[in-house]
């Protein structure tokens, strides 16, 4: 059993794939509806569902630039 948080390359080490270049996170198996609310489910859930540019980007003031811009234009449907 792998505890913590793990990027999809680092899971499949041996795969070639598309997302192993990407910062995808492994979305853990859940047996149970209590599960889905603990950090190793929901932290990789929300990073897996920001835009690519937003998690590519290095600069952490620009990234919570980025990050706040993005949540306000979905919480307000600002297109």
């Amino acid at each position: 059993m792998t505890l913590g948080v793990q990027t999809v390359s680092a899971s499949r080490p041996r795969l070639r794939l598309r997302s192993s270049s990407s910062t995808d996170y492994v979305l853990p198996r859940l047996r149970t509806k209590f599960g889905e609310r603990a950090f190793s489910q929901t932290g990789p859930s929300a990073w897996n569902r920001l835009p690519e540019d937003i998690r590519a980007e290095p600069d952490i003031t620009n990234f919570r630039k980025l990050l706040k811009t993005h949540y306000f234009n979905s919480t307000f449907n600002v297109q």
